[in-house]
């Protein structure tokens, strides 16, 4: 059975046991997942009332746009567990791959940068996709529902909260890889904080300014 389909008290049972498999990773997973969730529910509490028939076509067309996307990640942010404990998972086997030769520990050292960077990606994928439906969780900010407005703040939250955790699992793999694009992928890291910060910063005003 996959993380995903585990009830949600069985995951944490597996959170929080000595199994580093789920682990910060696939909090990441399930934070991202809950963020579109909940700007899910703003947009389904927003698209049948009175006052979305005011605004225009195209602002409706942004709405159902953002709808549909935040819909379809919600699903796509949980595999993102497995994906991570995979990863993890290969990591740990090439550093168990045997040493006693030096052609093993080419072998081994190969194995182990290779998963290094599966383990590196995987959350920088994850914060890459978040940062991008941040842009439509200001879309449920500054369109949502006046009485569920304060969800599309909670959204934004667990979404930087979710962008900044993978940031960290990307910086914690990226120190042991041997690689020259290791500072492309800082800077990387540092401009998807950076943007995170400022539409959360958006989003919780257009929230605070409705409440």
């Amino acid at each position: 059975m996959y993380f995903k389909d585990k009830s949600i008290n069985d995951f944490i049972d597996e959170l929080s046991s000595s199994s580093p498999v789920p682990g910060g990773g696939g909090a990441a997973a399930v934070s991202a997942s809950l963020s579109t969730a909940l700007s899910s529910m703003v947009f389904n509490l927003t698209v049948n009332k009175k006052a979305f028939a005011s605004i225009s076509e195209n602002e409706k067309d942004i709405v159902f746009a953002a709808m549909d996307s935040c819909r379809k990640k919600t699903e796509d942010f949980l595999s993102f567990i497995d994906k991570d404990g995979e990863a993890f998972s290969s990591l740990m086997s090439a550093y168990k791959l045997p040493k006693d030769t030096e052609e093993n520990l080419e072998v081994r050292e190969g194995q182990i940068q290779a998963g290094l960077q599966n383990a590196m990606l995987v959350p920088l994928n994850l914060a890459k996709e978040l940062v991008d439906v941040m842009e439509h969780i200001k879309t449920a900010a500054m369109y949502g529902n006046t009485n569920v407005i304060s969800d599309a703040g909670v959204s934004a939250i667990l979404a930087y909260a979710s962008i900044e955790s993978s940031i960290l699992n990307v910086m914690v793999n990226l120190k042991f890889i041997q690689s020259d694009s290791n500072i492309q992928i800082k800077e990387d890291c540092n401009n998807l904080l950076k943007k995170a910060e400022e539409l959360k910063k958006v989003i919780m005003t257009l929230v605070y300014d409705k409440i």
